[in-house]
């Protein structure tokens, strides 16, 4: 019985060192999730809540303006805009995630409305980049926005 209880120890021991071929796994960014959610944000004309996507020392590029730090870009880029983006519409060319940083490159389209008439729809590309924190929430860290000019 002594010699039964050694050989599965035995064999148990080989089982447990013997190295996993399995490939470690990776949970990648919710990237659909974070663009709903920057969607969502403009239509609902949230401004904390577009202020709370961006890492503090994030970077803002859009055709006429470079925005350095969250606040520049609270100042200059979304307080000036929140209330006049509405029917706010990606669609995805390309995106990309680890881990820690993820990637959204789309298209956008937009209705700016000014006492309650459409008087501009806009559209054009854009970037946005995340990196993960330290307490596991999705930031910021630089988008590009680009506008197509009006066909002539």
């Amino acid at each position: 019985m002594k010699k039964i209880y050694l050989h599965l120890f035995s064999l148990g021991l080989l089982i447990s060192c013997h190295p996993s071929t399995q490939e470690p796994i990776i949970v990648k960014a919710p990237i659909d999730s974070l663009i709903i959610n920057w969607c969502n944000s403009w239509n609902n004309h949230d401004s904390a809540g577009v202020l709370h996507l961006f890492q503090k020392d994030a970077l803002l590029i859009d055709d006429n303006l470079i925005a350095n730090h969250a606040d520049e870009i609270s100042n200059t880029w979304i307080r000036p805009n929140i209330r006049l983006i509405n029917n706010l519409k990606t669609t995805k060319l390309q995106d990309w995630s680890t881990g820690e940083r993820a990637g959204y490159t789309g298209k956008y389209e937009l209705n700016v409305v000014i006492h309650d008439t459409i008087v501009a729809h806009p559209n054009g590309v854009f970037t946005v980049n995340w990196l993960k924190n330290d307490w596991g929430e999705w930031k910021i860290t630089n988008a590009s926005i680009h506008h197509f000019p009006d066909p002539k």
